[in-house]
Order: C-alpha cells, then sequence, then structure tokens
C-alpha cells in the first residue's frame, strides 16, 4: 500500500466535526487518498452517540465497500493512520449503523 492510496477494495469515511481540533489536524493526513471520503457528522445529519463514536477523528472503514469491518477512532498521522486500515480492513463483518446507510449510499 502506497502513502496515496487505500487498497482497491476498501472504502474509508473519515467522520469528523467542524469544531475538532483534532479533525482539523486530520484533514491533510488523508486529503487526496482514494476510497476516502470526508463526512462532517453534523453536515450529514448524523448522532456519534447513536454510532457510538466516542473519540475524533473516527473512521468506517468498509471492504468491500458496503461490509463494515470497523467504525472508531484511529490515529491523526499518515503512516498510523494507513497501516490501521491495512490491519482493521482484516476484522469480521459488522452490520453498518442505520445513520451510515444513506451517508454510504449518497458515495455511490
Amino acid at each position: 500500500m502506497t502513502a496515496t492510496a487505500l487498497p482497491p477494495d476498501v472504502f474509508v469515511m473519515a467522520l469528523c466535526a467542524d469544531w475538532c481540533t483534532q479533525c482539523r489536524a486530520f484533514a491533510p493526513v488523508v486529503q487526496g487518498l482514494a476510497g476516502l471520503r470526508w463526512v462532517d457528522i453534523e453536515d450529514a445529519g448524523l448522532d456519534a452517540d447513536e454510532l457510538g463514536i466516542s473519540a475524533f477523528p473516527s473512521v468506517a472503514i468498509f471492504r468491500p465497500a458496503g461490509v463494515l469491518r470497523y467504525l472508531g477512532p484511529v490515529r491523526a498521522d499518515r503512516e498510523g493512520f494507513l497501516a490501521a486500515v491495512a490491519q482493521l480492513s482484516r476484522l469480521d463483518e459488522r452490520p453498518v449503523p442505520a445513520g451510515l446507510r444513506g451517508v454510504l449510499s449518497d458515495a455511490g
């Protein structure tokens, strides 16, 4: 995996908030990665508590695109993030939370 690409069958949704300092620091880390969609949870009408998100930045990792493998926080540095995606995308399937289904379908 290169520093500018995710594995081809991995789709990552970065779940962040505009007010979050860590999220703003995370944005340049993931900028330009194919297979990644930046989602401001407030703009998308998502509720962090309902999704079980307790820390930002958080990601939802889908492999293949409609199958949730992970939902939770990640390190906000590029190499740490890519390493986490490589490992976490191998986890067992989990149900896609209802709030993310609409956002995922909007991603195409």
